[in-house]
This record gives structure tokens, sequence and C-alpha cells, in this order.
């Protein structure tokens, strides 16, 4: 042993009886930090990203300093004692070896072509496959997002991992319709020679999506004809063909939640122009406790909140009732009858970031230091997003969005008596009354079914929900990814040091590989079914479930 570590010894001892009390997310952070500073970054699928080391121990050393006194004092006497602090630090809260990690698979290449896979006018596909057979092709995973195929970023990565990908792009106008979509891509899917399982992959709206479709192809149309729905669907939607399973990436609670959400009760109704709006409701006046300050949260108080979300339920409830009536006294035939709505950027939470803002429980964490998760309550990273922007439906204020009726009921349509938001919880909305429901439809879905969500996005609290209430699957995992944005790359603007969270993307990408291998790899799945080659080696993976 050197004299430098004879000389460390002590105080790292000591250090070690004063941190039983010191798990806060002060300390947590500078763990962390004290294994990107002293180790970089964790090898991952894509190389790491560049490292900035001397202003990463710089930054440090203040978070050594706020989070345990002891560790400060090490840190304080000697520039070279920081390592040592931070690897006490490191291995006490994080508990992580100090050697690094082996480096992972490089990707695989693959080949990418549009493919007809349903009626144009409903579903547009792309099929990604690799370029050379390996064990993971037998794994279909069909991708859902409603946005084009091209920019899907699920479908090159999951590719690259060396699974076989069905990229969709739903194009129908109603909720059904894009249902028959997904089905599409479910068929083709199945039909793909070697393909043995096939998993549906919903990201953002495609999450609420392929939530419904499962619910719908597991149990029949009655449970999307069920009394309390507001729209209930078609007899189109009978014997869809099931998926073997189901992941969630920061799925939205549904499109009808994420349309009242978004209304903003200041705009005069029903024209619902910027040019007269209510005061007392205003979500970007400063006495209402909006800071101007991009970079700062807003800070408004709880009978302001509860004032707010239940006249964005009113407001919602009115234009429910209106659509009926026109539903009713309006020739559907005609296809011109439409619903002017004014609407855009209201989410308080997107202000307060107070709201919606941690776990209930403990679940999966996934970090740099950390990639197979580590049980806590989450937290969300995320910084106030959409600035004051006028609210609806734009700056000029021009005609509010025309929405056809059918389109409206469909997708926009649900009940909220009691809308009310905290920390850790939405409440008072009638999750029954939509089709669109996520929280509604996973509690059918009965298959192996991963949640993941981004600490850096405003979802965090509706992904718990998800979990809590989908008890039919015996097998579900939910896990956050640190740092992540909605787009799945780190939040930068989050960071408390350079480089915090890493490679976010890669993160999430290689928990997802190591998911779908340890639910659905069989030995004997004939991998070089396509070519008559044999399959590529590929190194083993574990579980972590919560």
């Amino acid at each position: 042993m050197t004299a430098r570590s004879w000389e460390t010894r002590p105080r790292a001892e000591t250090a070690t009886s004063g941190l039983a009390n010191h798990g806060t997310r002060e300390n947590r952070r500078a763990a962390l930090g004290a294994s990107r500073c002293l180790h970089g970054d964790q090898p991952n699928w894509h190389a790491p990203r560049p490292e900035a080391a001397q202003r990463c121990r710089q930054r440090l050393r203040l978070r050594i300093e706020k989070a345990t006194p002891l560790l400060a004092d090490a840190a304080r006497h000697s520039p070279a004692r920081i390592g040592v602090a931070a690897v006490v630090l490191s291995a006490l809260l994080l508990a992580i070896p100090i050697a690094p990690v082996a480096a992972q698979n490089v990707p695989i290449a693959y080949t990418m072509h549009p493919e007809p896979i349903g009626p144009p006018q409903l579903t547009i596909g792309a099929l990604f496959q690799p370029a050379t057979p390996t064990p993971n092709e037998s794994i279909a995973v069909v991708v859902v997002h409603q946005i084009p195929v091209a920019a899907e970023i699920p479908c090159p990565q999951l590719a690259q991992r060396g699974f076989t990908v069905v990229c969709t792009d739903e194009t129908g106008t109603t909720w059904d319709q894009l249902a028959q979509g997904i089905s599409d891509g479910v068929s083709y899917a199945r039909s793909l020679p070697g393909v043995r399982h096939v998993v549906l992959l919903g990201w953002s709206g495609g999450g609420s999506m392929a939530a419904y479709y499962q619910n719908v192809a597991q149990n029949g149309v009655a449970v999307c004809r069920a009394p309390e729905r507001l729209d209930p669907c078609s007899s189109a939607l009978a014997k869809l063909p099931r998926a073997d399973g189901v992941i969630l990436l920061d799925a939205i609670p549904g499109l009808a939640f994420s349309f009242l959400s978004a209304l903003d009760p200041a705009v005069a109704r029903p024209e619902g122009l910027t040019s007269r709006l209510d005061p007392s409701l205003d979500l970007f006046l400063p006495r209402n406790g909006y800071n101007p300050d991009p970079k700062r949260s807003s800070t408004y108080s709880p009978s302001f909140i509860n004032r707010y979300t239940q006249a964005q339920a009113h407001r919602e409830a009115e234009l429910v009732s209106i659509a009926q009536h026109l539903e009713h006294t309006a020739p559907k035939a005609s296809g011109a009858t439409v619903l002017a709505v004014g609407h855009d950027a209201a989410r308080i939470w997107q202000q307060d970031t107070s709201l919606l803002a941690r776990t209930k429980g403990k679940h999966l964490l996934i970090t740099p230091t950390s990639p197979n998760g580590r049980l806590e309550v989450v937290h969300s990273v995320r910084v106030p997003s959409d600035s004051p922007i006028p609210s609806s439906p734009q700056a000029d204020d021009a005609a509010p969005t025309d929405y056809p009726v059918d389109t409206f009921l469909s997708e926009d349509a649900i009940k909220a008596p009691d809308y009310r938001l905290s920390a850790d919880a939405i409440e008072g909305v009638d999750w029954a009354s939509s089709n669109t429901s996520t929280i509604v439809n996973v509690g059918g879905i009965s298959v192996p079914l991963l949640i993941m969500s981004m600490s850096a996005h405003y979802w965090v609290v509706p992904s718990e929900m998800y979990y809590r209430a989908a008890r039919r699957s015996k097998q579900k995992t939910l896990a956050y990814v640190e740092g992540a944005e909605h787009t799945f790359n780190p939040c930068t603007a989050c960071e408390t040091f350079p480089d915090e969270f890493g490679n976010t993307e890669a993160e999430l990408f290689n928990f997802v590989h190591r998911w779908l291998v340890t639910h659905f790899s069989t030995a004997t799945a004939p991998a070089a079914a396509r070519s008559g080659r044999a399959p590529q080696s590929e190194q083993p993976v574990s579980s972590h479930r919560s």
C-alpha cells in the first residue's frame, strides 16, 4: 500500500461512519459526478460525449462541499483529496464498482426501405432489418408514434441492436382508424420470415395508441364500447391481432387529457381568440405567480392552481357539449361540420415545476453508473418550458383551429369533473370516459409490459400511474432515465455539472434491448431464416424489474 493510501485511509473510514444519514439528492449528485470525473463515461453503444475533465472536477468540489461536511473537509485540505472524497461518496451512496464496465457490442449494420403494409390512407410503413442475421431478428418491434417514419428514433436504435423493426405512420383522422393502422403493422410483422415474437412500442402519443390497441386486441370491442365512453368504438376493431409484449416510451396519459391540459381557461369563449383574456386566470401574469425568467420555475398558489384546472375542465365540458350537439343535429356524411377550438401552450405544470414532480414509490432510475437502474423515489429534473408565448391559438389572433366533430369526440373529448394537480398525482379525471386514456387501457394488458419515462420531461407521475394500473400484467417493469428529455437526449439545461447525464439515448435503448432479449429471446429461434446463414454471437444480458 502506498504512503498516499495510508494517509487518506483514516479520513475515508471516518467519512464512512458519517454518511449513513446523508442520503440526500445533493449527495447522490455529488457521487454521480465523482464517478464521471474520475472514470469518465460508462462504455455504451455510442462513443462517449466529449469530456471536460478540468471543469468537471471544479464543479465536483462544489458538489462535495454541499453534500457532506466530512467529505467537504477532505476536499478543502488538498486538491488531490477531491478524488478520495469522491471515491468514498461514489462507493457508499451509489454502491457502484470503481472498475469500468466491460464495453458493449458495436452497432450492427441495418437496411431500411419503405413497405406497403396497409391501405395508404391509413398506414405508411418502413422495414428496418439487420444487414446480416442476428439472434435478435426473430423479435419484431412495431413502432408507432403518428409522425413520419424517418423521424422515429427507436427504429434505427433497435435495428442496430439486431432487432427487426416495423416503423409505422398511422394517418387516420379518428382513434379507431389509428388502431386499424397499428393492426396493419402488427399483421405485416407477423408475416415476416423468421419472426417469432411481435412487440408493440409506442412513443409519446404512440404510447397512448399502443395501450389502446393491445387492450382491445386482447379483450375485444366490449372494452371500448363501455357505457362510460363518450365515443364508443366501432365493430371494425373486432379481432385485432395481438402483440406479444408492449413497450411505452414516455407515453402521454392520452390524447384527450393532453388536449384538456393545454386549454387556456383565460381565453374568452367560444371564439378562443387571444385578444380577450380573463386576467384572473392568465397563466403568464406575474401577479398570478408567473416567473418571466425562463430558467426559474413559476410558483402558483394552491388556490390559483385549483381555480385554473377547474376552469380548464369547465371549458373542456363546454366543448364536449357543443360537439355532441353538432353531432346530433348535423349530417355526418357531409364531413363539413367542424368545431372551432382555440388552445395551446397553457399547461400549468410546464411553468411550475413543483407540479408532477416526483413519484409516490421507489422505482428503477437509470444513470450512467447504474445502467440497470437503482430503486429510489424518482424526482423530475426538468426546467420550466414554453415561456410566455400567447396561448390560443397564436399571437396575431388568427381564427382558432377547426376540428371535425367526429375527430374531436374520438380523440379529444374527456370528462374531468374535479381536475386537480399536485406534486405526485393527477386527480379528478374520469379516465374511463375516453378511449384514448392510457391509464384505463394498460389495465387490460396481460402480456409483458415495459414502461419507461424520461426524468427531464413531465410524464414522470403519469408513468407511475400506468404502472400501478397495469394489474393484469405479471411481467411489468417501470424504469426512468435520469436527465433524459422527451426526445431521449440529455437535458443540458438541467445539469448541475457538465455531462452529468451521459448518453441517455444509449442508456435507454440498451435497457430496452436487455428487456426484449430477457422476455422474448429463444435459443432455438431461427435467426438465419432470411439467408440460411448462422447467427452472430451476442453478449449475455440480465433483467432487473421493479
